[in-house]
């Protein structure tokens, strides 16, 4: 069956100079667009044609067919419109589209890295912490997430931002771990660990081990941050880091079968969880290790040595590839299934799965402690996720998207797994591909950090009848058998998601084959596609996105 719908999707916002720039047509068919289908690419103000080309056909998924128009070059700034013809004569027009240098920074970093920030600090119950989703909660991982996001952000922008901007990032920063503080010493004081943190107050008073390790990396790289402005408050976070690892590595257990989804992680029905870390818990706890001795706490330096040693054992080997892909690596130390790129729902033992095969601190190891004896086993593991799986997955979608994994016989899957959509996932990968291609001098992966921030920008799947069949509270009359691009951060773009608390800046949980908060759907190839849209809210997406554009426009600092 294919989806009858068709679309011309391009970004909502526009398109950032020495970036890939791409538009996407959507078709039910394969005949949809004839052959030798050209483009033109239209300065608005002149009429000039400043790019030409083929559009290639790409192939069909998701039960319709794509067509790429690459127009990536253009290095001047203005208004164009992408014109699709064939024969001569005009099929698909799009909007005026903008060019510039850093204009994605430019136009959405103080909506959604601030003001949005600002205003769930002013709606979080009694004004701490922040209104983190659609509800009251405030979740220790999406503070953690969230802070994660603004520290990679402070660590480079004060170059780019006005001391105002940069000292309203600081304040958020203070605010958002001194809600962590509290989680902290509430869990002390209802009788766990010293170090261990409640995962969310006051709904939710139970320890998830995974909060303490991102909670861990936020602290220490807080403090560093805060070290010479704010030298009381980066003392209690290098405390309060030391203490959430110190429980880590001798008071935590793993969480147990509570809150496991075995459709979400691809494992048997009757596969029974190990008392044993996931790869993404080690991933994060050997991060933490990282800030801790970038802290100044130099003992830690073998303890990351040796969870990265645990990490590398799980890496899939090239003669054990799955759907033809390798470097990727095992959930548990003995299980067939491998990781998958995000696996959050509900609270439990899947609570935080949000960070996507993140070797940041294994590329950070490599970076500072070249001449250690494992630095070249760091190397090829880098190497081997990179190329043997990275790359490859990314590229078997028209959009570069980071799949959601490898489900066993269903093979590689975009969208199937999570409860809601997985922008946070995706936006991390962009911050991921974007530091590998630092490491591996690579530019192929600059198509998959445009490809998945992009994707959030309005170059995805298109909004149709069918996104709205489930719960949602964004309802929206959609012509039938259209494909409407949109750009998910509210407030931003020529056509935008809505969302639960209308916050401008906010990025809604996105695309999904899962309803809104149900795991119903069996992952499987005929089920997977950009099915319904998610609107709650949730801050780990704005994290994502702001850790992205940052660690891109770094990049394209040094590359320029």
């Amino acid at each position: 069956m294919r989806e009858g719908v068709s679309g011309f999707l391009y970004s909502q916002i526009g398109y950032d100079i020495h970036e890939p720039m791409r538009a996407l047509v959507r078709g039910p068919e394969r005949g949809h667009l004839p052959e030798n289908t050209v483009f033109e690419i239209v300065d608005e103000a002149s009429a000039e044609i400043v790019r030409s080309g083929a559009v290639s056909y790409w192939g069909e998924l998701w039960k319709s067919h794509w067509w790429i128009v690459d127009f990536s070059g253009i290095e001047r700034a203005g208004a164009f419109r992408i014109i699709v013809k064939s024969g001569g004569l005009t099929i698909l027009t799009s909007d005026p589209v903008r060019v510039e240098t850093d204009l994605l920074w430019n136009e959405t970093h103080s909506a959604v890295g601030i003001e949005q920030l600002e205003e769930r600090e002013r709606l979080a119950r009694n004004g701490i912490g922040w209104k983190d989703c659609g509800s009251d909660w405030r979740e220790v991982n999406s503070h953690a997430t969230a802070l994660i996001g603004l520290c990679d952000t402070l660590s480079f922008a004060y170059k780019w931002l006005p001391a105002s901007e940069t000292a309203r990032l600081t304040h958020q920063l203070v605010h958002g771990c001194d809600y962590l503080a509290i989680c902290q010493d509430e869990a002390q004081l209802v009788g766990f660990p010293k170090g261990a943190l409640i995962h969310e107050i006051p709904n939710h008073m139970v320890v998830i081990p995974g909060d303490a390790a991102q909670s861990a990396v936020a602290f220490a790289r807080a403090s560093r941050l805060l070290a010479d402005t704010d030298a009381e408050k980066s003392a209690e976070y290098l405390h309060r880091a030391v203490a959430a690892y110190e429980f880590l590595l001798h008071d935590a257990r793993p969480y147990g079968q509570e809150g496991f989804s075995h459709d979400g992680h691809g494992a048997p029905e009757d596969f029974n969880v190990p008392a044993e870390w996931m790869t993404r818990d080690l991933l994060m706890m050997m991060w933490a290790g990282v800030e801790l001795w970038a802290s100044g706490k130099l003992s830690y330096k073998q303890t990351a040595v040796e969870l990265a040693r645990k990490v590398m054992g799980r890496q899939v080997p090239k003669d054990r590839a799955e759907d033809g892909l390798y470097g990727h690596f095992y959930t548990f130390d003995r299980c067939s299934f491998t990781e998958k790129a995000a696996i959050h729902h509900h609270v439990g033992h899947d609570s935080g799965g949000t960070f996507p095969h993140y070797l940041v601190p294994l590329i950070d190891m490599t970076v500072r402690w070249y001449d250690h004896p494992d630095a070249p086993l760091w190397r090829e593991a880098i190497h081997a996720f990179a190329y043997g799986y990275l790359l490859p997955a990314c590229s078997r979608n028209p959009f570069f998207l980071l799949p959601m994994g490898c489900f066993g016989a269903e093979g590689l899957l975009v969208f199937c797994g999570p409860w809601h959509g997985a922008n946070s996932t995706l936006c991390f990968a962009a911050s991921l591909a974007s530091r590998i291609e630092d490491f591996t001098g690579d530019v192929r992966f600059r198509q998959i950090a445009a490809g998945n921030v992009q994707w959030i920008a309005g170059v995805n799947a298109g909004i149709t009848r069918r996104s709205f069949e489930n719960f949602t509270l964004w309802k929206e009359d959609v012509p039938d058998g259209a494909a409407l691009p949109v750009s998910q951060i509210v407030g931003i773009g020529a056509r935008q998601v809505r969302c639960w608390t209308g916050i401008r800046g906010t990025i809604p949980n996105g695309f999904s084959v899962n309803p809104q908060f149900k795991l119903v759907v069996k992952p499987s190839r005929d089920a997977d596609g950009p099915w319904f849209y998610t609107d709650e809210d949730w801050i780990p997406h704005a994290a994502g996105w702001m850790s992205a554009l940052t660690h891109m426009r770094e990049r394209r600092f040094y590359a320029s």
